[in-house]
């Protein structure tokens, strides 16, 4: 609820010490009737809120703060709509952003030829599971702009592989040739796994015209960053309004980790026509920096009369409810609700329901219904003697010397930290340990060392939250790195900024999927124990396939399930106000 800020709080958000300066010199009349908000506005954006709120009182005061403040569509420091107080630059970016989902999802598309589109979503979906999948592969053939959002395991991968085959087919037989396909992420880890998940799910394709499959088959993925060609110091665009992606169709997995900032810098990528298809998982992370994407983005699908008879002519068996008032763009989202990876019997999946529900006994029960599947461990109790035993695979292929079997096995099980300096605890724990079993008793680097780079370097293309291994080459030591497909080495002097990776942070899992996960909750103050909520311990536990061990005691587990923090943003009433300018779209 607003709440008056108090008056005299001092100034201590170093930004906001900056700008203060700047404005309380330009506007001092204004500036005593703002400064009481500028450091709640600073720190918000660091916990990746776009506004703060207001009370009534307060915003009829700020009201009388010109220049510093002006109303949604002013070009000044600070924004208020309503009883939200945007820092400006905020406000604009997500004005921006609804513009341009605006702008691709009312593109024209291409006329569908629905008889074989129909044959195709029949045979490609006959699954009685699948009719989720199938409805979202309609809407997406027959829009430019979809959001399939869902949990692990419930078919986004397969659903992109046979839309984009149904896409390629139907331009095809419009004589359009095919089309121009682009994959992407927000980190290599999650566009590698996208990219080799979708292979594996267009194998499973039958009957695909032979340049059909083979151009499909040539796609690759990518860092939305590489996609973009944003590159260092000035991480200025190639691709912008003026010189758009050349493309037809553009898949962005992990749609969530988007912020603000990229995914602006995407969008005006896009020109009017390409066709946007976001993946993502609303329950999972927000981004690192600001905005929740898929938060504004995420809701029940209701579509118009108009598209319903399109939809008719698709899926003839299916009913649709219609609603000609429906919010900004219900009609481009799906979600996904049935998981083939867990099922009714997986504790994984109940417990990553329980944890979506904020239902804390139910999650409690699952570690007693479902063990050894989901299990409690000690915080007391020293973990490394118990995860060198369950790396044994990784440390045998490690002394052959054989990388790929290393990358295999280092799938088998990772531990996640809610916290990045339990991570670091645990790595310089857990080194000590395997320098006692003769692992590297010596210098920096020893073989069997895993690796995360934390700095992206176009030299030696890698890239931030990509893993390597330190293992021997000739005489000496080098870091591998694998795209899943195959292995590279470079010279440890080359590498970029990295740390040990033995754990990692919840934040940097995403996009990746382990047989087993160990996650250790926060150690440390009131502030850590905050930011341990009801997203990242699920994020947590849906990165696991098979396993799931918390190392804490219940009451952490509960009070993460108790804290919901959902982020402030503007983009849903940004997206209402373009179509209220467009109501004849």
């Amino acid at each position: 609820m607003p709440t008056l800020l108090p008056e005299s709080a001092p100034i201590t958000h170093p930004a906001a010490l900056s700008a203060a300066a700047v404005l309380s010199a330009q506007a001092p009349a204004a500036w005593p009737q703002v400064a009481a908000y500028l450091d709640a506005l600073f720190y918000a954006l660091d916990n990746g809120h776009s506004f703060i709120y207001v009370s009534a009182e307060e915003a009829e005061n700020l009201q009388q703060a010109a220049p510093i403040v002006g109303a949604a569509g002013a070009f000044a420091p600070l924004i208020l709509q309503g009883k939200r107080l945007f820092l400006g630059r905020l406000w604009q970016l997500e004005q921006d952003i609804a513009a341009d989902f605006w702008r691709l999802a009312n593109a024209p598309v291409a006329p569908v030829d629905s008889a074989a589109a129909a044959a195709c979503l029949q045979a490609w979906f006959a699954d009685k599971d699948s009719q989720g999948q199938q409805t979202a592969a309609a809407l997406a053939l027959l829009q430019p702009l979809m959001l399939i959002n869902g949990g692990p395991g419930t078919g986004k991968t397969t659903t992109v592989a046979n839309l984009l085959a149904l896409l390629c087919q139907n331009s095809v037989a419009a004589n359009q040739g095919l089309p121009r396909i682009g994959l992407a992420a927000p980190t290599g880890k999650a566009a590698a796994h996208m990219a080799q998940a979708l292979q594996l799910a267009l194998l499973r394709l039958q009957g695909l015209p032979e340049a059909t499959q083979t151009h499909l088959q040539a796609l690759q993925g990518q860092t939305v960053h590489r996609l973009l060609g944003l590159y260092p110091p000035q991480l200025q665009s190639r691709f912008h309004a003026r010189n758009p992606l050349p493309l037809d169709i553009l898949v962005v997995d992990e749609a969530s980790m988007l912020d603000l900032s990229l995914l602006k810098s995407l969008l005006h990528a896009l020109r009017s026509g390409c066709r946007l298809i976001l993946l993502g998982d609303e329950n999972q992370l927000p981004a690192v920096g600001a905005g929740d994407v898929l938060a504004a983005l995420a809701q029940l699908t209701r579509i118009s009369s108009a598209l319903a008879a399109q939809l008719a002519a698709l899926l003839p068996q299916t009913r649709f409810d219609i609603d000609d008032a429906a919010p900004p763009l219900a009609a481009n989202v799906a979600t996904l609700t049935v998981s083939r990876r867990f099922d009714d019997k997986s504790g994984i999946g109940h417990l990553a329901k329980a944890v979506v529900a904020g239902q804390g006994e139910a999650a409690l029960a699952a570690f007693t219904d479902f063990s050894p599947e989901l299990q409690w461990m000690s915080p007391t109790q020293t973990p490394w003697p118990l995860l060198y035993q369950r790396q044994a695979a990784y440390w045998q292929a490690v002394a052959q010397q054989d990388a790929a079997a290393a990358f295999a096995s280092l799938k088998h099980i990772m531990v996640l930290a809610a916290w990045r300096q339990d991570a670091a605890a645990f790595n310089q724990g857990y080194r000590r340990y395997l320098a006692q079993q003769g692992h590297g008793s010596e210098g920096r680097w020893f073989a069997g060392q895993v690796l995360m780079v934390t700095q992206n370097d176009y030299g030696t293309a890698l890239y931030n939250g990509d893993i390597g291994i330190v293992l021997p080459q000739g005489e000496g030591l080098a870091a591998y790195f694998s795209d899943g497909e195959r292995c590279r080495h470079i010279s440890l002097s080359r590498l970029p900024e990295h740390d040990t990776a033995f754990a990692i942070t919840v934040h940097k899992s995403q996009g990746s999927e382990y047989d087993e996960v160990w996650l250790l909750p926060p150690s440390g103050s009131e502030d850590a124990a905050a930011l341990f909520d009801r997203a990242l311990l699920y994020t947590a536990i849906t990165r696991a396939r098979n396993h799931f061990v918390f190392w804490g005691e219940p009451a952490q587990l509960q009070a993460a399930i108790a804290r919901n923090s959902p982020r402030r943003s503007g983009l849903r009433l940004a997206l209402a106000h373009c179509a209220a300018q467009a109501p004849s779209l």
